[in-house]
Parts: C-alpha cells; structure tokens; sequence
C-alpha cells in the first residue's frame, strides 16, 4: 500500500487553488463498491471501513481499523494515524471536531462518475454521526473540481505508462492489412488484436466483449457494442477503435484502413479527402491546444472546420480524457449539446499533464472516416503521444 508521491503536491495545490480545508474520502470495502480516486491517488484500497482526510496545511490522516494500523504507519506520505477503537464515525467526529475547518470537500458529483464515490449510504452515516454533531459545522463542497484536477493532471512516469500503451496499441493496428485475406471478418480482427495484446502482457482498454470496435461494413451499426461478425468488403473503409493497458494505465486510438478493389491501386480522392479533412481537423486542434483553453474552444477548431467543408457534425464530443481508464472523467472537448453543455465539462482551462483523445468523425457512403489520436497538454502547447495517422492504411485482398 502506498501514496503515490508525484500526486502529493498536486492534491495540496488544488487545495489552495480550490480554497479547500479539508478533503475527506471514506468507504468500505473498496472491492464491492471502488472509489474512483483511490487509484490515482496510488494503492489505496480498504478492506475494512477506512477514512483518508488531506489538510489544507499539507497533513494527511488516516482513520483505520486495528487490523489496519500498522500498515498505514507505514505509508509515506499519511502523516497521522488514527485508529478505531469503537465506530470509524465516532473517530472521524472527534478527529474532526479538533480542527479548525471551514469547509468539507466530499466525493460527489451530480456529473462526472470519476468524482462520484461517495455512497449515498456513507453520506448518510456522516452527515447523521458526524456533521450534524460538529461543535462548528463546516461548509460542504462537492470535491469534483478538486478530484478533476488530481485525477487530470498525470505526472510524468503516468504519462510514460499511458505513451506506452499507445504505441503498443498502434503496433497492433497497423499489423492488421498482414491477415486480411478472402473472407476475413471484423471478428478474425477483433479476435487478432485481442490475441496479439495478450501475448504481450496487455488487456483490452475498456470491456473484453467490446474491445476493440471493428467497423467493416457502413450498414452495420457501429458504436459501443459487441462485435458484429462482418465480411470485409472491397471498396469499403474499415475504421477500428481500440486501445490496451498495462500497469493501471491504458489508450484509447482509432485507425483507417481503405480495402482495395482488384482494379485500385489507391482509395478514390473523395475518400482520400474525406479522410485528409478528419486528419487536418484533428491536427489543428492539437495545435490549438495548451493551457489555459477550454474544451469548448477545443472542439470548436475542429468542429468548424469538418462542417466548413460540407460535411455533418458528429454526434459526439472531439475528445475525453484518457489514462486511469478509457474516459477518465474530468473536462472534456465538447460543444454545446445537452449532454456536454455543464460549465464544469467544457468551460474549465485545460491543464499541463491532461491526456486527451483528439476523434472527429464522419460518415461517407464507403463508410465512417474516424481518427483518434492522444496527446498530453504541455507547459506551451500540446503533446502526440504517438505518430498520427497521416494516410489512409491500404489493404489488398
């Protein structure tokens, strides 16, 4: 068990940044029911009832059981460890009633799944055994902001674990024209990406059922869903969205791959240019990237761009973050539609060490044109963590 030590600075400085006192997570057993944050902040899972509060005043305080004490001792970076002899509520009253709080950031979030992690029971234990018998009752605040900002802002080996994985992700895809024969369908690539992936140590980034998306065939749904056994089809795009990882991290890509007619020695230029927009909209977007922007003008670069040539807006955001998981909570590149229009989505500056996806899209009739790069915000601008893709992927049956 172990706090990640990169991370410690991060917390306190959102503190300050978010004039917060006091931060407080508390659960049971975290493998019936996980808190989101507890693995970014390093190997902090409970077995038994256990409490984390960080300080404004740079402290850490553990409240465990006796079974667990000993073990928290030894963690770097907890500065006091405070055992419980009776209810971990009681002990949490009384290590609380001694400070000098104002306010009281709480794991929820009526938006984003990554702050959410405090259970309505646990609230509901706190609120009853602890904040309503506080002698000076802090004020309490949603820790979303707060957890956005520890959870966004990856610290350097965290940004190599994630390079890795994209580019292992990468590795794979561009094998896939070497088995595409007469007859290959979208699950003998599926199964081949899931198999060369394994070999090698790695899982899929998100469920195994819909790891990777293989997209064949324009009359066959795509999206998150289980695999549709498809015959490739000469003449057709075939667009993958895929990603792996490995020690807690992982990547989220898509790439393109036009098949050839037995007649073609290259995709025909409206597909060429259909694919040439989705990669220009997707570079002028890391272009624009760095600190201090919004998603919203993120995705406005791009969006603008795709629609200024003729083509529909897609019906989705231009990119999530990526790294903890597959979509990893915290400010997004997205434009004004219902789902996304929350200030606390679109409209937060983007950070130095957030890892984003970059995927416009579009739709022609050979098929859906998708690229999905990932890049890491800098102190100046933006990052490829990986080479794009700069040109359609050709297959010959």
């Amino acid at each position: 068990m172990y706090i990640d030590q990169e991370k410690l600075p991060i917390i306190y400085e959102a503190m300050a940044k978010n004039d917060l006192d006091a931060w407080l997570i508390t659960g049971r057993e975290s493998i019936m029911k996980s808190e989101p944050v507890l693995p970014v902040l390093g190997d902090m899972s409970f077995i038994i009832a256990t409490t984390i509060i960080f300080l404004k005043t740079k402290k850490c305080i553990a409240i465990v059981s006796p079974l667990d004490i000993e073990a928290f001792k030894l963690v770097d970076g907890i500065d006091e460890v405070y055992e419980y002899p009776g209810t971990m509520e009681e002990t949490i009253y009384e290590v609380l009633n001694k400070l000098d709080i104002k306010n009281l950031a709480l794991d929820y979030s009526q938006d984003d799944a990554a702050c959410d992690g405090l259970s309505y029971g646990m609230y509901l234990k706190l609120k009853k055994e602890v904040l309503d018998r506080l002698d000076h009752k802090p004020e309490i605040k949603s820790a979303g902001r707060l957890i956005s900002e520890v959870r966004g802002r990856k610290t350097s080996s965290q940004i190599e674990k994630i390079r890795q994985c994209v580019k292992k992700a990468d590795e794979y895809l561009r094998m896939v024209p070497s088995i595409c024969k007469e007859g290959t369908t979208s699950l003998d690539i599926f199964n081949f990406l899931h198999e060369v992936a394994y070999k090698d140590g790695y899982g899929m980034s998100w469920s195994d059922a819909q790891c990777p998306g293989v997209n064949v065939d324009p009359n066959v749904p795509s999206g998150h869903m289980g695999i549709i056994e498809t015959p490739i089809v000469k003449g057709n795009l075939i667009n993958i969205d895929y990603g792996v990882k490995k020690d807690g991290y992982c990547s989220d890509i898509q790439r393109m791959y036009y098949v050839l007619k037995d007649d073609e020695d290259d995709a025909p230029e409206h597909v060429k240019h259909a694919f040439a927009v989705i990669r220009d909209a997707t570079r002028m977007a890391k272009e624009f990237m760095r600190p201090g922007v919004t998603g919203f003008e993120v995705d406005q670069i791009a969006r603008h761009y795709v629609v200024d040539w003729g083509y529909d807006s897609w019906n989705a955001a231009l990119g999530h973050q990526v790294g903890h998981v597959t979509h990893d909570g915290g400010t997004i590149l997205a434009n004004r539609r219902p789902r996304y229009n929350r200030p606390e989505l679109i409209d937060v500056p983007l950070q130095a060490g957030n890892v984003f996806t970059i995927e416009p899209g579009i739709e022609i009739a050979e098929g859906r044109v998708g690229l999905e790069e990932d890049v890491v915000i800098t102190e100046d601008g933006a990052e490829w963590l990986n080479e794009p893709q700069t040109e359609l992927i050709l297959i010959r049956i």
